[in-house]
């Protein structure tokens, strides 16, 4: 199955680099508008705070140009940092 990228490259005829910085710009914008809509629609909160979570969950699992939803190793300093080393106080 082909990847977003490799989506982008086929569509748009480009080479990794230009489509991975575009779909960095597009999520970029997203996020912006997002926030926007937050501070502008206070009376959507209850729905928008569900679509902003998905974003979270998304940017969580396959931020940093992995994929921690199907790799579950990616996440492996994530949970020892959340549930294995101590806080230090």
């Amino acid at each position: 199955m082909a990847s977003t990228v490799e989506c982008y490259m086929s569509d748009r005829k480009v080479r990794s680099e230009l489509a991975i910085a575009e779909i960095d710009s597009m999520i970029e914008d997203e996020w912006r508008t997002i926030n926007q809509a937050r501070r502008e629609h206070p009376e959507l909160l209850p729905a928008l705070q569900q679509v902003v979570n998905l974003a979270i969950c998304a940017t969580f699992f396959y931020g940093n140009r992995k994929d921690a939803y199907t790799f579950s190793t990616h996440l492996e300093q994530t949970v020892e940092s959340l549930f294995v080393n101590p806080v230090p106080m």
